[in-house]
């Protein structure tokens, strides 16, 4: 065959036909783009759950404006807690994209990346509240006892530098009689042969903070002091010793721990 004459099939000798790859634009561009599915109603039943009741004034959903309504009804209160949730975890999960395509979220494992969108919920959700470790195996879809590691993987990286400093003022507020929500029971209740108060407190969690706290007034103060009990779970009633309630209302201790544990003023610590 002559150099350069056609085949039968019009393609030229020595060059091999090749198929197309259907890249063209406007073969893909028309592809029906993935949905994304909606948060079950149950999971931010969950997230709303673990919100505390004090931080309810401070709700406010960017979108709209709008401001939680203490004087709505119940149905209406939690119709806009779920949509407070939805947008909160909506601005987490872009977060989390936007640092992994930009590369700032790089090779972590499935349980770090657990931990870091725990911080991200505590910080941008529930008001540094760490929810029980139920709610976390909802949320993570996760057994309990994979989610009591979680949690602990958390307060062992978190509480000193963020949780603590929290709780401390929340404590302070709850033993000084100034909080309105979380108040005092009982004046004068009598623990293991000891005299104390009883106050509501927000979490169970707040029995590990309160005695942090004590131990703090045991380096400043040599005054013998008994450890924060718990004595109702399911209502989350806290006994304090006499002795506490008593250093609760120096303030230059106060001032003190304030300076000590400090608000990071900039949320969103992505390490």
């Amino acid at each position: 065959m002559a150099s350069g004459q056609k085949t039968a099939s019009g393609a030229s000798a020595g060059t091999k036909q090749t198929k197309s790859l259907n890249a063209k634009p406007d073969e893909f561009l028309r592809l029906k783009p993935p949905e994304v599915p909606q948060m079950l109603d149950n999971v931010l039943l969950v997230f709303t759950k673990s919100i505390p009741q004090d931080a309810y004034p401070q709700c406010e959903i960017d979108a709209t404006k709008m401001k939680f309504d203490k004087n709505a009804s119940e149905s209406a209160k939690r119709a806009f807690l779920l949509e407070f949730v939805r947008e909160r975890l909506e601005m987490v999960a872009r977060q989390e994209y936007g640092l992994w395509l930009n590369g700032r979220l790089p090779f972590i494992t499935p349980r770090e990346l657990l931990v870091w969108r725990l911080r991200q919920y505590v910080e941008y959700i529930w008001a540094f509240q760490l929810p029980e470790n139920d709610d976390l195996s909802v949320i993570f879809n996760t057994t309990k006892l994979r989610a009591a590691g979680v949690a602990s993987d958390f307060l062992a990286r978190f509480r000193k530098a963020l949780l603590f400093p929290i709780a401390l003022r929340r404590l302070y507020l709850i033993l000084r009689g100034q909080d309105p929500v979380y108040t005092m029971l009982d004046k004068v209740y009598e623990q293991n042969k000891a005299y104390g108060t009883t106050f509501l407190v927000p979490s169970r969690r707040y029995q590990e903070d309160a005695n942090a706290l004590i131990d703090e007034f045991r380096l400043r103060e040599d005054v013998p002091l008994k450890d924060a009990q718990l004595i109702n779970k399911t209502d989350n009633v806290l006994w304090i010793h006499k002795h506490v309630l008593d250093i609760v209302k120096d303030d230059d201790i106060y001032q003190e721990l304030l300076g000590i544990y400090i608000i990071p003023q900039k949320a969103g610590y992505e390490g």
